[in-house]
């Protein structure tokens, strides 16, 4: 079974009217490439850690990841915080992006993809617009701008699991967020390959059984 993976991702998360301020094209992502196991977790009780790209050189160098809700569902609603702290702002302008793919993950020959292909879709979100980020700036104030300022923060951005992304299809993803400047450095690069089934489980009759019918969460 091939993962039903939408042409045209953008279009699929449009259905979000969240989401829809928010849209830009897609693109191909070097970070999607990630796998399951190059890096440990990042603290957090999370699947996501950084993206083996990854490097202190980032622009925010993550150190903790929270979900607000375990386990997750086809169709859920959540947001991530994600802690660490800001370096080499001063020259970011507000044009910065965050890239999501989805493609198969180490489950690619399982899916029925011939070698090298991962039936990814991505789409592009604004940086700034798509993140809530909240810094101490002095005593009994905080700086909720963006781009941020150097130091620490808490970066909280909002996600969707996309039914018409995914195809509806119980099973193995891997996701990854990728946040680069106008000028492609670094921000943060996050990724995690899951497994998502729906919540009511009458909902999965429809699609073809295999190995990734009884996958659990996280994996």
């Amino acid at each position: 079974m091939r993962l039903l993976l939408l042409a045209n991702a953008v279009t699929a998360l449009s259905f979000s009217p969240r989401l829809q301020k928010f849209l830009g094209g897609g693109h191909d992502n070097d970070a999607s490439t990630s796998r399951l196991g190059e890096r440990p977790e990042l603290p957090g009780g999370t699947p996501l850690s950084l993206c083996k790209e990854s490097s202190p050189a980032d622009l925010f160098n993550v150190s903790w990841v929270e979900v607000t809700k375990q386990p997750l569902y086809m169709d859920d609603e959540f947001y991530i915080n994600i802690y660490g702290t800001f370096q080499g702002t001063k020259t970011w302008t507000e044009n910065a992006t965050l890239t999501w793919t989805v493609d198969c993950g180490s489950h690619c020959e399982m899916y029925g993809y011939p070698p090298g292909e991962t039936g990814s879709a991505s789409m592009d979100f604004n940086f700034c617009e798509l993140h809530d980020i909240m810094q101490p700036i002095g005593r009994h104030k905080r700086n909720a701008t963006c781009p941020p300022a150097d130091g620490w923060a808490l970066a909280t951005t909002f996600m969707w699991i996309s039914p018409w992304l995914l195809g509806g299809s119980p099973g193995w993803y891997n996701a990854t967020l990728d946040a680069r400047t106008a000028d492609g450095r670094r921000i943060y690069c996050l990724t995690a390959e899951v497994c998502l089934r729906w919540e009511d489980s009458s909902k999965e009759e429809k699609y073809p059984k295999g190995p990734w019918s009884n996958c659990t969460w996280p994996r």
